[in-house]
């Protein structure tokens, strides 16, 4: 497996996973809605430039020569997914829009039918929370309710693309809305919100109990009053673009990236379980897992539609997790 075909490969993420599986000795295309971009980013990184998304008839040749597709950007219709699918390939998706994931579960019938296999929720949040509480059913399996707290830090480097979803899926805060949750060894709880990462959606849609997931942002600027503004700004459409354009000016905070994924059980109000894992960058863990999986594409035998947790587990990922210094923490 040497020909990957990267999609948004020209974005913040997109390049990251580039970057590894050049290093790894893949060949490398990149492409995406601007063909101007996915040129300059080619050129930059020294692999080469395709495709048109908005275009179906450009996409033969560059997925003639590829064997695994990986997806960096939230396509409005699954229109190239079953491209991919129908041809046999393997299809990677870094999306956290469950709207997109849906689309693509759908063709779970035609990736068995024609031998492909589409791996979705690879990633961070969702990703790795995944597979955090795929362990954390196994290990509580009395565990009724699972929920999963996901930290951003306002000091690290997020892309445009990001910064704009992740204001568009702001949505106006009620009472009760803000909760504190504590993340890693923190003596501090942190006020966090709910959010619509994909995670929790889809780990329901395949049987598991009640799952919610929440967003805290590490910053000293971020408190509970401050998120209720920000959440009253993202749902104005001036205000939330002077956001979009201002954020990355305003990196007030460290680069840290969290995870905390706690189970509760039917008679106790304190989780039973907690799991949580540390790290740096949420761009570079994203790229990391995607570049990994990619990479661990030969070794899966599943064929179909199918999500991370339904592949590996997080032991699987542990070693090459642990050597860029992602820790991972359980108690209970």
């Amino acid at each position: 497996m040497n020909r990957i075909l990267i999609i948004g490969g020209y974005g913040h993420v997109g390049q990251k996973i580039a970057r590894r599986l050049i290093a790894a000795g893949k060949s490398v295309t990149i492409a995406g809605r601007d063909a101007g971009k996915a040129a300059a980013a080619a050129k930059r990184l020294g692999c080469q430039g395709a495709l048109d998304l908005s275009r179906p008839e450009s996409w033969e040749g560059p997925l003639a020569g590829a064997e695994v597709v990986i997806c960096c950007l939230d396509t409005e219709s699954a229109d190239f997914a079953g491209a991919v699918l129908s041809r046999g390939l393997a299809y990677l998706d870094i999306s956290a829009t469950d709207q997109v994931l849906r689309r693509i579960e759908a063709l779970d019938g035609l990736a068995q039918e024609k031998g492909g296999l589409a791996v979705l929720s690879v990633g961070l949040a969702p990703g790795l929370t995944n597979l955090l509480v795929r362990e954390a059913r196994e290990r509580c399996p009395e565990a009724t309710r699972f929920r999963i707290g996901v930290l951003l830090g306002l000091g690290d480097s997020h892309g445009p693309a990001a910064i704009d979803w992740t204001l568009g899926s702001l949505a106006p805060l009620g009472r009760g809305d803000i909760q504190p949750l504590r993340f890693g060894r923190d003596r501090r709880a942190q006020p966090t919100i709910p959010f619509d990462f994909a995670d929790q959606h889809s780990l329901m849609r395949r049987g598991y109990r009640r799952v919610e997931t929440r967003l805290a942002l590490a910053s000293p600027l971020i408190a509970s009053w401050s998120l209720r503004l920000l959440a009253w700004m993202a749902g104005r459409p001036g205000l939330r673009k002077a956001l979009a354009a201002s954020m990355p000016y305003l990196r007030v905070g460290s680069d840290r990236t969290a995870l905390v994924v706690e189970a509760f059980t039917a008679d106790g109000s304190a989780p039973a379980l907690r799991l949580t894992l540390e790290g740096r960058q949420e761009a570079e863990v994203t790229a990391l897992v995607a570049a990994e999986v990619a990479l661990r594409l030969p070794q899966l035998s599943a064929r179909g539609v199918r999500h991370l947790d339904e592949l590996l587990r997080y032991d699987d990922l542990r070693p090459v997790l642990a050597g860029e210094g992602i820790a991972r923490e359980g108690r209970g």
